[in-house]
């Protein structure tokens, strides 16, 4: 299996293949008349297969002997020509010292992370690199192709020397290349961002985005916290951390700086943090419920596959025997509590306002949480649903219809296949057997390609999409 490695490269010209140590450079130029103690014992040289190295012996007429004491891994001959022969490594012994060459694989893929970019005039930055198949981060040549505008050391560090575009180009000693395209522009006079201010939960990431003057550029961008124990600054990702209140500062290459206040509070039980938003999701919901023989069928479906789903609870449902214990464990797998009325009597304009409130009050009750979503009998909204409902309320973009075929979970099954997509809300009813026998079917294979299971609120949350009360959703698309 090859090997990926991100390598960020320094300053330009020749990168010579080796990691020579300050001591080795320190004692080639401290003993220029004595060549025989120019390298340090224990040093180590890292080159590739097939990597050629002049071992720099100054200008001295004395220099040392080299000898390799495994050519099977690495030669040098007398001017002390160093060529990798296979991955390894060896003892060369110059002069009176040792050192070590460690051989690795020859690169077989290079490319800079980002085929152009921006940085501010005067401003020097390291581009990442990619290198494939290989260990080594050495052994590359830099080149500009107009070096008024951006010079480029040994190391690849750039500077912008002056307004405009060049082209910088990486070649490896075996071949290899990449180029990318540099804009030098203007050093920024300012920067700010977006939100002076901004709330996130425990335990989430977030990455900020400052604003630039329009013609101006900032390649290096540091950030920094004030309070590391509430937010932590890694890069341009900030790591909240527990309650509080932290100030994340960021500041250019020049010294303009901008200021965001993050205030870090813990996520409700029913938003889990740690979930990815590039990957897609589906939101499960389930009405009429909870019903103890069918619906902990659901919830095992869920544990299992670390799953969350809204469940839109009939009130008065809560009064039977083993119903409640199910609500409980809605909360304790990190489900989401809907309202779905107190006993599923009316409809539309019917709807009462003791419908909705007797509903939360039988929740809360049961649970000790309030419910924090709405779905109305049949999705049919009213003045007084919207008035009442005390949370968003929420309709859905995939209709399975499963109480049309109570005995049959395939169809349920493929409705759910045959059309789910990232970003739906998908209607069912917990209170059927062919429902969680279908449940259990097809969790597994929407994780399987690569879907995550949630609740409404968690893809509210992750698609950053608002979710208020009294307003109505359909999905999150």
């Amino acid at each position: 299996m090859e090997k990926k490695k991100s390598v960020s490269i320094k300053t330009a010209v020749v990168f010579v293949a080796i990691l020579l140590s300050v001591a080795i450079v320190a004692a080639a130029v401290a003993n220029s008349k004595n060549q025989e103690n120019v390298p340090a014992v224990a040093s180590t040289m890292i080159l590739g297969i097939g990597q050629e190295y002049d071992y720099p012996v100054g200008d001295n007429k004395k220099a040392p002997k080299f000898k390799s004491l495994n050519n099977d891994v690495v030669t040098v001959d007398k001017n002390g020509k160093f060529v990798a022969v296979a991955k390894g490594n060896a003892k060369v012994k110059i002069g009176k010292n040792e050192i070590t060459v460690q051989v690795e694989d020859a690169p077989t893929g290079i490319a800079f992370a980002r085929s152009e970019f921006s940085l501010g005039s005067g401003e020097t930055y390291k581009p990442p690199l990619s290198v494939d198949g290989s260990d080594i981060n050495t052994g590359f040549l830099f080149e500009s192709s107009d070096a008024n505008i951006l010079s480029v050391g040994a190391d690849g560090t750039v500077t912008g020397n002056a307004l405009g575009t060049a082209k910088l180009t990486v070649k490896t000693y075996n071949g290899l290349s990449s180029a990318c395209s540099v804009a030098v522009q203007n050093a920024p006079e300012s920067v700010s961002f977006p939100q002076e201010n901004t709330n996130v939960f425990a335990g989430e990431k977030l990455k900020l985005a400052p604003v630039l003057p329009s013609g101006s550029a900032s390649a290096n961008i540091t950030y920094a916290s004030d309070n590391d124990a509430v937010a932590k600054a890694q890069g341009n990702e900030i790591v909240a951390v527990a309650d509080g209140t932290a100030n994340i500062t960021a500041t250019t290459f020049n010294g303009k700086t901008a200021t965001c206040q993050i205030t870090v509070v813990e996520a409700p039980y029913y938003i889990r943090t740690n979930l990815d938003p590039n990957k897609p999701m589906v939101a499960l919901s389930f009405d009429d419920g909870p019903n103890k023989a069918t619906t902990s069928i659901v919830l095992d479906t869920l544990e299992q596959y670390n799953g969350s789903a809204t469940f839109f609870i009939v009130g008065n449902r809560l009064q039977h025997q083993g119903n409640k214990e199910c609500a409980e464990r809605m909360v304790k797998l990190g489900c989401q509590l809907g309202n779905h009325t107190y006993d599923h009597s009316h409809y539309g304009n019917d709807v009462t306002a003791d419908d909705i409130k007797n509903g939360i009050n039988a929740i809360k009750e049961a649970t000790g949480y309030e419910p924090t979503a709405f779905r109305p009998t049949g999705g049919y909204i009213s003045d007084t649903i919207k008035q009442n409902a005390n949370a968003p309320i929420c309709i859905w973009s995939l209709d399975t219809n499963d109480w049309r075929h109570k005995k049959d979970a395939n169809k349920t099954y493929d409705a759910v296949m045959n059309n789910v997509s990232d970003g739906d809300i998908i209607l069912m009813h917990d209170i059927y057997e062919s429902t969680a026998e279908a449940v259990s079917n097809f969790v597994p294979k929407l994780v399987e390609e690569g879907y995550q299971i949630v609740n409404i609120a968690e893809l509210a949350y992750y698609k950053n999409a608002s979710f208020e009360n009294g307003q109505i959703y359909y999905s999150f698309k």
